[in-house]
């Protein structure tokens, strides 16, 4: 066992085989929160698995109770610190050998967003995924507005990403977001999965060299959305910058479309709504921690 990264002399994360497939583990308690130190060590693992001449192909997991529940809040009030988030999930989408993320508990934003970097993804029945940056005021900022209509189509990836709402693994799959469903033992059905991969002849898959073909995103699909979002949004601006990522993502190269996320994510990480929205997120889970305040009547 490999492990790449200490925190407080803890690994972040653990580079172990299974003959002759690597599995990748992220041990960032409670929720492998994507933070400084947990991309750091993400970074080293797939280069060392790219100069493992003995493996041919890697499994991204989580430890603990999730694979990855997002980004941490608190980064977002300071500048980024590298390896930035969305550099690290092209990283893992370059290599030359399947990479596959096997998912359980949640995989939340940044969390989904390095999930659709892997070539593949598995999942248990009672997982969860989603892009909730919109609950914050903020927009999937690691190419997930670029990834995610690649996989369902951009009417289901505009409902998805301007509802914040989680998807249950069977969702997802019916979607296109997971590929299996996976009983019994996630490590165990992903291993399995691995090598049937293997045996076809399956290499990686990625979609930024997927060409986004969606008839029914028109440019009368857009003038109605925009006006539909105009209504439910009631002033916020994060709606309506994941519906311009989105027609990015239909009409410019992939770099460009990346390029124009970016810009968009800094404007909304910058905006008064998010500084509000982030005050409210934090004030909500100080209320629990209360001395003599309880939930209860």
């Amino acid at each position: 066992m490999n492990r790449l990264g200490t925190e407080e002399m803890k690994p972040l994360v653990d580079y172990d085989k299974v003959g002759d497939i690597v599995v990748i583990t992220m041990s960032s308690p409670p929720v492998n929160a994507l933070g400084p130190g947990l991309r750091s060590a993400l970074a080293e693992a797939p280069d060392s698995f790219a100069g493992d001449e003995d493996a041919r192909a890697a499994i991204l997991r989580g430890a603990g109770r999730h694979f990855c529940a997002g980004a941490d809040v608190t980064e977002f009030e300071r500048p980024p610190q590298p390896p930035w988030l969305p550099e690290l999930v092209a990283q893992v989408e370059s290599r030359q050998k399947p990479v596959i993320a096997a998912i359980h508990g949640s995989a939340l934003g940044g969390g989904l967003e390095l999930a659709m970097g892997c070539h593949y993804r598995c999942a248990l029945p009672d997982a969860r995924v989603g892009l909730p940056e919109v609950t914050l005021g903020l927009l999937p900022g690691a190419s997930g507005t670029q990834r995610l209509p690649r996989l369902t189509g951009v009417a289901r990836a505009l409902e998805i990403m301007t509802s914040g709402r989680p998807l249950g693994a069977r969702e997802a799959s019916e979607l296109g977001i997971i590929d299996r469903i996976v009983e019994g033992d996630l490590l165990t059905g992903a291993l399995e999965w691995a090598r049937e991969l293997l045996e076809s002849g399956c290499g990686p898959r990625r979609l930024s060299e997927t060409v986004l073909e969606d008839p029914q995103a028109t440019p009368e699909f857009f003038a109605s959305s925009r006006e539909a979002l105009l209504k439910k949004a009631r002033g916020q601006e994060a709606p309506l910058r994941i519906l311009e990522c989105l027609e990015a993502a239909v009409t410019l190269p992939w770099k460009e479309a990346l390029a124009r996320e970016a810009e968009l994510f800094e404007i909304c990480r910058s905006s008064p709504q998010f500084a509000a929205m982030r005050h409210l997120f934090f004030a909500e889970r100080q209320v629990s921690r209360v001395p003599g305040l309880s939930g209860e009547a």
